[in-house]
């Protein structure tokens, strides 16, 4: 983020990364013919949630996934270009790591993914992802998808107040996005009751839209001088607009491992998507990544 347009040689660029901590969750899967509901909760002291719906068949897919999460610490890479006495330039470079947060930033996402199998003859997603069925022999597909993408995140209080101050005073965004792209999947039968899975899908985000909620900030200097500084009385809801990104890459990945034993199975399988927004001097970018390990029993 840039500060004081206004004047080029002056500026302050600051560079926060948010991050969520690994956590645990425990869940319940149920299927049945193509269609699954799952729900997990995190069993740690935070509210993180992972609602899932999918329907399906060889040829075709449907994902619905709902997750909350709060991020306690942040990375910050913080660059000061500021005049000193004679006006000469000269710079402050400040990095660090694991910041902690003395109120966590929640993450609301929305992720609905459909997508296409070409050689749903052969290739079957289903059973590495949700066990309905079994694979006996290697076989891969390309694949062609669409997602929508929507997620929050909110931080407008007065624990955060000195973040947003360095975040132009914006203290909650929401984005939305409808992405298309193709890719290739392939299940690896190493012997029978195996099974691995890896599949990769770049895609283009054509629709790519961001609101911002700006808040006014008081500041007031502490009268007692054995507490110098600053507090902030007040946080106030200000402005909202939305702005158009330009077409941005992305992109979804995932892998799965699966063994089989009659109609026992253990499973574990994982995804990585990435989304960016860009426009002007400010852009950012959400990684959203799970793995799950799940065992169960085919009826």
């Amino acid at each position: 983020m840039f500060f004081d347009p206004e004047d080029t040689q002056n500026r302050i660029v600051f560079e926060p990364t948010l991050t969520t901590e690994v956590g645990w969750s425990t869940g319940l899967w149920l299927g049945y013919r193509g269609y699954g509901f799952g729900f997990q909760k995190s069993i740690s002291d935070n509210s993180d949630y992972d609602l899932e719906l999918s329907v399906g068949n060889n040829s075709y897919g449907l994902d619905f996934r709902l997750r909350h999460y709060d991020a306690s610490k942040m990375d910050m890479h913080f660059v000061a270009n500021l005049p000193d006495e004679d006006n000469n330039s000269y710079q402050i470079v400040e990095n660090a790591e694991k910041i902690e947060l003395e109120s966590p930033i929640s993450y609301r996402t929305l992720i609905i993914e459909g997508y296409y199998i070409f050689n749903g003859k052969h290739y079957s997603n289903s059973a590495v992802f949700d066990q309905s069925v079994q694979q006996v022999k290697s076989a891969g597909s390309l694949v062609a998808g669409a997602t929508w993408f929507s997620s929050t995140v909110n931080y407008a209080n007065l624990k955060s107040a000195t973040i947003i101050d360095f975040m132009n005073n914006v203290g909650k965004t929401k984005q939305w996005q409808f992405s298309i792209g193709a890719g290739y999947a392939y299940n690896w039968v190493p012997q029978r009751d195996w099974l691995f899975n890896i599949q990769a899908m770049p895609m283009l985000t054509l629709l790519n839209h961001i609101r911002t909620w700006e808040y006014t900030i008081d500041f007031e200097e502490k009268e007692n001088s054995e507490e110098s500084g600053y507090y902030y009385p007040a946080l106030k809801p200000d402005n909202i607009s939305t702005r158009k990104s330009h077409i941005m890459p992305g992109g979804v990945a995932k892998a799965g491992v699966d063994y089989n034993h009659k109609r026992l199975f253990v499973s574990a399988t994982g995804q990585i998507s990435t989304y960016g927004y860009k426009h002007d001097n400010n852009s950012l970018r959400l990684v959203d990544w799970f793995a799950n390990a799940s065992f169960g029993v085919r009826f």
